[in-house]
């Protein structure tokens, strides 16, 4: 993504119609910038990976590398200082470094075996067009193109780990280790080292003269070159990229958080936020201000103002930690407790906020604008929440739970529960309700479509045959006649498509698959009739994809890549 900070405005690579888009195909792991700022070079993931040379200008293609298969991942790129050579070192078993020429592509360069330890950073010389250097387990290895290769000397120093590296305009290197010291080398040997963080040094940068480092102390550090205190700005995560144009610093944080900062600390302002752990599944559109809502595996709940681009309130699930995940729960990779993670939102005609938890509480909050202030808490569903939705006139809230059971409460009765659904066979992924407020279709982990008189709490055992011609207020259930040719030729059980939903004015139905693709069809969409626009930009499987209330635009959101994305229906 390239975007200008001012007016949100974002062009992308490798981003749009599945059958025109060029570019990666997974996700992207590593990035690097030319030292004149006019190239990318982007390294993705997979068996085979991809490493594209990019321009920053109109983000076409300048060259294309793939890795040997087995590679993994281009775990991190660096241009020489010239931009002719670009450098990329691999995830496989024995961490190869690939050098290719920009201009010629092809075949590289320059390869070689750094040995069985994870590189975690690499990074040419600024000095030295031809010379380079990878951070890793115990130290820093150096690198010729032209064929020599020199393991860092520590001279007395402390023989440590190396999370971080940079160069800087003199030639010397700079590298950061896991203990909160800096490394400065000289001719492959250490010539000076300090402790700077108290914990580990995550990113390093040396431009200008100055060093710049952040590390798990949350501090950002402002150094000379000889790595002499000048400044120290705490930052609210530390940062894992830093770089610097004039006197303005720009950082990467760890809570997936932009920031710029002047260097003597002041104006530090957010230029683009998200969220940060796990995944993120939650989304719905508050009707009423058009403002998106969101959340995910993070102990957040974001606002997001689709006219500016920006993130406008943020509140938390639960302030205080629960229970560790168990066997059987949301399956997730963040740091955070199923009490403060959360997959399912709504939200209703009265501005209610509805929130499904993982641990199987449903939050009622008291608006988008007040997103911390509790209305109720209920704690009927035994397992996570994945579906919640408001019946057409707000008086009634569906929840699906994985317990296997559809809870209906009385909005105006102060969410009191008024019908448990048994039916299903296995955990509730969808569910619609009828217009008139009185039916609910749903479908479970078992592929099974039923039907339900929400009020009485009955399931309604011909209702396919006696619903057939009901009118459904949303369509977000991957069965059912109207839906049936999402599924391309080929598929088997479906199962790739997470989720559906129907446009307001009823003419479009849109689908979020584990191929990281949204698609358009036109509703309703018969089997006979099942093409398709396919749009590529997320990088991992597309958990939702929802329209605005007035139908111009989508939102969508990746699973582990836990973006939030607009689009512009045209």
């Amino acid at each position: 993504i390239v975007m200008d900070k001012n007016s949100k405005q974002q062009r992308y690579f490798g981003a749009g119609e599945k059958r025109t888009a060029k570019g990666h195909t997974d996700d992207i792991r590593s990035l690097a910038i030319s030292p004149d700022r006019s190239l990318v070079a982007t390294g993705e993931v997979g068996a085979q990976p991809k490493m594209f040379v990019w321009r920053t200008s109109d983000c076409s293609i300048v060259s294309q590398f793939k890795l040997p298969r087995g590679a993994r991942a281009a775990v991190s790129v660096s241009f020489n200082k010239d931009a002719t050579l670009v450098a990329v070192t691999a995830d496989d078993n024995d961490h190869c470094l690939y050098v290719y020429d920009v201009a010629k592509g092809g075949a590289p360069v320059y390869s070689t075996k750094t040995g069985p330890e994870p590189i975690l950073a690499m990074a040419f010389s600024k000095h030295d067009p031809n010379l380079l250097a990878a951070a890793g387990k115990r130290g820093v290895v150096f690198f010729n193109v032209n064929g020599e290769t020199k393991k860092g000397l520590f001279k007395g120093a402390e023989m440590v780990d190396m999370a971080c590296l940079a160069w800087d305009e003199t030639g010397t290197c700079i590298s950061g280790s896991s203990k909160g010291d800096l490394y400065l080398w000289k001719g492959f040997s250490v010539i000076e080292a300090k402790k700077i963080h108290t914990g580990c040094v995550h990113s390093v940068a040396a431009i200008g003269g100055k060093l710049y480092s952040s590390g798990r102390d949350n501090q950002l550090c402002i150094l000379d070159a000889q790595a002499n205190f000048t400044n120290k700005i705490p930052l609210p995560s530390y940062a894992k990229a830093i770089d610097v144009l004039g006197s303005k610093i720009l950082l990467a944080t760890r809570n997936a958080s932009i920031l710029e900062v002047n260097a003597d600390g002041s104006g530090l302002t957010t230029i683009m936020q998200g969220h940060s752990d796990g995944e993120t599944w939650g989304v719905a559109v508050d009707p009423q201000t058009g403002i998106v809502l969101t959340t995910g595996d993070d102990n957040s709940i974001k606002a997001w103002d689709p006219k500016t681009k920006t993130c406008v309130g943020s509140g938390i699930l639960n302030a205080t930690a629960g229970p560790k995940k168990k066997t059987g729960g949301a399956s997730t990779l963040s740091m955070y407790p199923p009490n403060q993670c959360a997959r399912a939102l709504a939200v209703g005609k009265n501005g209610h906020v509805a929130v499904g938890l993982n641990n199987g509480e449903l939050h009622i909050r008291a608006g988008v604008n007040s997103l911390d202030q509790a209305v109720a808490k209920k704690t009927d569903a035994r397992e996570w929440i994945e579906v919640i939705a408001y019946s057409p006139n707000g008086e009634l809230l569906a929840v699906g739970s994985h317990d296997n059971n559809i809870y209906v409460y009385d909005v105006n009765g102060g969410y009191k529960l008024q019908a448990t659904l048994k039916a299903h066979n296995s955990f509730i992924t969808q569910l619609d309700w009828s217009v008139d407020g009185q039916y609910i279709h749903s479908v479970c982990g078992a592929y099974e479509l039923l039907f339900f008189h929400a009020t009485k709490g009955v399931q309604e055992k011909s209702g396919a045959s006696a619903l057939r011609d009901e009118e459904w207020a949303t369509w977000t259930t991957k069965f059912g006649w109207p839906a049936q040719g999402v599924f391309p030729p080929g598929v088997i059980d479906g199962s790739h498509i997470n989720g559906v939903s129907r446009s307001h004015d009823k003419q479009l139905l849109l689908t979020a698959d584990d191929w990281g693709l949204v698609n358009l069809y036109r509703f309703p969409c018969a089997a006979e009739a099942n093409k398709c626009w396919s749009y590529r930009g997320h990088s991992e499987h597309v958990v939702r994809a929802i329209f605005s209330s007035d139908d111009t635009h989508v939102f969508s959101v990746g699973g582990y890549d836990k973006a939030v994305m607009q689009w512009r229906v045209v």
